[in-house]
């Protein structure tokens, strides 16, 4: 590895000491502020994805930034999986997933550091793919100068050819060349032009796709997604010379329009007709999806109801099946208010600032109630239903204000010294400021009992 790396740079806590100190012990006598993962919809919402992708013919990439942590990444290829697809966000994503990785290399695993590359991390991951061997690392590239700085690498730093993508924005203009940009042929030149890299096909992330509201809507955004990353690969052969055989990989998603792909399975001349187009895109290109939020959802997920229904009416897009939750602790309260509130040691940096566009809050608090009995499922807010219940109202750095919604006359009293559970709005930004997860399953015959501790990655 190269003198720089975030294992050593950024330690994680000791796993071994919080096991020791969590483990077996009721969920509710831990330290609050908390971050809570249940194991049960992380199992659910994993298989879900898995199978659906399966039975579309898919491949799968599943995305590690959300979490940070080996022990979700291993639920999200299937632990038995020998098709070991990943992508991260952070080069310390992709250092601390190394001893994973070469367990996993018999199968042949792969992980793509998801932005363009930038210089100054060549390094770090030339280091990577030295330990991991050729092809494991892959890039992205949107310029013909980032290829002159890959083409510069000997075989001493960065073994055998080096595997590219090229970011294609379809359709946000985040990073990465527009489908039909006349900047995608002279970068195809300067790869094909560089024997030490090597084309593996078009990258798009359809991050329009949370501004969804219901299942064929996110399914139409898929189609949309497909249908630019597509014209985006039919740019990048169009530009390979004549003879070029190789068969060119597409890999499109994000979480809400990832999970739309289970709504494919459903019969209906729509879905039908997504169905057969995903064919005949096949026909010329390898098709991968990638997500990364789907293991844990949260409450922007939800209002993307980009989830179908089972057969028996029951929502695959709901509270029951986020894993996240983020334990707080009730330290006053203030009845005399416009509105009752409650104030939470739990700001800004514990639940982030990032809105949701079913509601006016920045996390719902959940039935939970730390006892035998959970709370009235009527004193909790429910975006698409009463509105009723305590939701986080207001927050600043360290401290936030629980705001009760709706009629008082059933209103959920809180006690100071009481600890509730919230659903974040967005996972990925509400784990950051913890080191480690406390880790639960729902299914068990003691739900609040810490079965685990997970520690989460750190740095960059």
């Amino acid at each position: 590895m190269s003198s720089f790396s975030a294992p050593s740079f950024y330690p994680s806590p000791s796993k071994a000491a919080l096991q020791l100190q969590y483990v077996g012990k009721n969920v509710k006598d831990i330290p609050a502020p908390a971050a809570v993962l249940d194991l049960a919809p992380i199992r659910r919402n994993c298989k879900a994805m898995l199978e659906a992708t399966k039975a579309l013919g898919l491949g799968f990439r599943a995305h590690v930034k959300t979490h940070k942590t080996t022990e979700l990444t291993q639920y999200q290829m299937g632990h038995q999986s020998k098709d070991i697809r990943l992508i991260a966000s952070t080069v310390s994503e992709i250092e601390n997933l190394v001893p994973y990785l070469l367990e996993s290399r018999s199968r042949g695993a792969s992980i793509l550091y998801g932005l363009p590359v930038a210089v100054s991390h060549i390094p770090r991951l030339a280091a990577i793919a030295k330990v991991l061997g050729e092809r494991a690392v892959g890039l992205f590239v949107d310029h013909p100068e980032q290829i002159k700085h890959l083409a510069k690498l000997d075989e001493s730093v960065w073994p055998g050819t080096i595997p590219l993508f090229i970011k294609i924005a379809a359709p946000i203009s985040r990073a990465g060349l527009l489908p039909r940009s006349e900047s995608i042929s002279p970068l195809v030149q300067a790869i094909v032009s560089a024997p030490k890299v090597r084309l593996v096909g078009a990258y798009a992330h359809m991050g329009e796709s949370y501004g969804s509201n219901s299942p064929e809507e996110a399914l139409e955004f898929l189609m949309h997604e497909l249908k630019d990353a597509k014209a985006g690969a039919d740019q990048i052969a169009k530009s390979l010379p004549d003879g070029s055989s190789s068969k060119l990989t597409i890999s499109l998603g994000a979480t809400p329009t990832a999970t739309a792909v289970q709504n494919a399975l459903v019969e209906n001349e729509w879905n039908d007709k997504f169905r057969t187009y995903v064919q005949e895109v096949k026909k010329n290109y390898d098709v991968e999806i990638h997500a990364g939020v789907y293991p844990v959802l949260d409450m922007q997920q939800l209002a993307t109801r980009a989830r179908p229904t089972t057969a028996d009416g029951k929502p695959l897009l709901s509270t029951e099946n986020i894993a996240l939750r983020i334990m707080v602790e009730v330290a006053s309260t203030y009845d005399e208010r416009e509105k009752p509130e409650a104030l939470v040691a739990a700001g800004s940096i514990v639940l982030a600032r990032e809105p949701c566009k079913s509601y006016p809050g920045w996390g719902v608090v959940t039935p939970w109630t730390g006892g035998s009995a959970p709370a009235d499922a009527s004193t909790v807010y429910d975006p698409a239903g009463s509105k009723t219940g305590w939701i986080v109202g207001r927050i600043s750095q360290e401290h936030g204000n629980l705001t009760w919604e709706g009629s008082t006359d059933d209103m959920r009293k809180l006690d100071i010294g009481e600890k509730v559970m919230i659903w974040p709005n967005h996972a990925c930004m509400a784990g950051p400021n913890f080191g480690y997860y406390v880790v639960v399953d729902g299914e068990s015959s003691e739900p609040d009992k810490v079965q685990d501790v997970w520690t989460r990655w750190r740095g960059w």
